[in-house]
């Protein structure tokens, strides 16, 4: 006879995977993307979740015990500081180590990949990872094929299985102890975004559109197989849960409309269409504003995407997309972070009756949470969905 929590794990999938489809479960899931805010809330400061891979589970346990949401997107922290450290990393700085004990991560951007580099990146990514990148983002890389770069090589892979092994004993313990199931299996990137985010970083790939644009369309292609991929391989193939993919780059107006066309959208479209052939759907995390593109949005196949609203107009993406894809969002993070309860609730009450009411709706932050979200304001969006949002 199956227990309490298995079958509560159960309802709540089930209506998450209802509402991914684009159907009606028996309410409006709650999806919420804590991150950061996990930690304040269990009383822990940053420090320690970049650094303990279990005060991440601890910091999410608090969360599951305290709050009534459906879904979990996994630990608060995407970083393990020590992984990250082991390779002498200078992409990224972590509190307590490089930063105050209770502050954020800090990405640090820059042009990681030159633009000499595309011949060889094109030719072989994998080789030229090894031999050209890692050198310059990794510390303990400096020499490769010395000892020193082997035993990082050794130390990056094996903090790399432990934070994965982690990751899936989190799982079992969520859903075995709380009855949640996770949000998502496995992530990847636009094309663009992984070029333009880690490599080339911002202002060299928007050099690379009008210097060498040919260039720039064949990483694009070669970045296409990696990325589907990827996502598969992260999802571990067989699981029903969709991949989430953060969209950066390609929201209004970083790009042009033609430049949108061909070096975002084209790349990224076939990403998804790989990932929807094998059977996987894909969170469209799109970040930011994507209004002028939910007509080039709705070619997909119907349901291949959980259409993720930020600061999209939601009411536009209702009506071009609500027919054919569940729509997530769009509660702001300004207003958990700086409004009242009272706002809160009528915010989450309007958007429940003007976007939920055909099904294919989820809950969520407009973006992922970070510390300064208040409590109350959490609180409110629960209980005003819970009271609202019901078929």
């Amino acid at each position: 006879m199956a227990s309490n929590k298995e079958l509560l794990y159960q309802e709540r999938l089930a209506r998450y995977n209802t509402a991914c489809e684009g159907g009606k479960p028996d309410k409006v899931p709650i999806r919420l993307t804590l991150s950061e805010y996990a930690a304040k809330h269990a009383g822990l400061p940053l420090e320690e979740i970049y650094y303990d891979l279990d005060k991440n589970v601890i910091a999410v346990d608090k969360v599951l015990a305290d709050f009534d949401i459906d879904v979990v997107f996994g630990s608060p922290s995407l970083w393990w500081g020590a992984a990250h450290d082991a390779v002498g990393a200078k992409y990224a700085k972590f509190a307590g180590r490089h930063l105050a004990p209770n502050q954020q991560f800090q990405f640090v951007e820059n042009e990681y990949m030159l633009p000499d580099d595309y011949d060889d990146f094109i030719a072989n990514p994998t080789r030229w990872i090894l031999e050209k990148l890692f050198p310059r983002i990794h510390e303990e890389f400096s020499e490769p094929g010395s000892w020193r770069g082997s035993l990082a090589l050794i130390k990056g892979a094996s903090s790399f299985l432990m934070a994965n092994n982690k990751s899936l004993e989190a799982e079992k313990h969520w859903a075995q102890n709380y009855g949640i199931p996770l949000a998502s299996k496995g992530m990847t990137k636009a094309p663009f975004d992984t070029l333009g985010d880690t490599l080339r970083g911002l202002k060299g790939i928007i050099k690379d559109l009008h210097r060498r644009p040919e260039e720039l369309l064949k990483a694009l292609e070669v970045l296409i197989p990696h990325n589907i991929y990827y996502g598969m391989a992260s999802s571990q193939y067989g699981d029903n849960l969709p991949i989430f993919m953060p969209l950066h780059r390609g929201s209004y107006p970083f790009l042009n409309p033609q430049q949108w066309s061909t070096y975002y959208w084209a790349p990224l479209k076939k990403v998804i269409e790989g990932l929807w052939s094998q059977g996987k759907r894909t969170i469209f995390y799109a970040e930011g504003n994507w209004t002028p593109y939910l007509e080039e949005i709705s070619e997909l196949p119907d349901h291949s995407i959980i259409f993720h609203v930020d600061k999209t107009d939601i009411g536009r993406a209702k009506k071009i997309l609500g027919s054919r894809f569940c729509l997530s969002g769009n509660v702001p993070n300004s207003l958990l972070a700086y409004g009242t309860p009272e706002q809160v609730r009528e915010y989450v009450k309007r958007l429940l009756d003007d976007h939920a009411g055909d099904g294919g709706f989820i809950i969520d932050s407009a973006g992922i949470m970070q510390i300064d979200v208040k409590t109350e304001n959490l609180e409110a969006l629960i209980e005003t969905t819970r009271k609202y949002g019901v078929y």
